[in-house]
């Protein structure tokens, strides 16, 4: 298993149904969630990640509208990395 905290960019990437985002969290880090907002800063969904090593979040276009949207990979309060991804249902 990695000690690298990743964050991988969704897939597919724009999206009309279901995407998928891919992490890594090492077991030294104790807390770790996935934030999705809007491009104007509004908290769409906050995600705790529970599980250590290779993990999987997957998003639905259902829960929201067309548009850009960022997600961000933070462990122990520190942002480690930002990606932007495309809903066009």
């Amino acid at each position: 298993m990695s000690n690298s905290i990743i964050l991988n960019q969704n897939d597919p990437n724009p999206f009309a149904e279901e995407t998928r985002i891919t992490f890594n969290i090492p077991e030294s880090v104790s807390d770790a969630k996935i934030i999705i907002f809007s491009t104007s800063g509004i908290i769409i969904q906050t995600v705790k990640i529970n599980e250590r090593g290779n993990g999987e979040l997957h998003v639905f276009a259902s829960n929201l509208s067309n548009g850009i949207y960022s997600y961000a990979l933070i462990a122990d309060g520190e942002i480690v990395d930002t990606k932007k991804m495309v809903c066009t249902k």
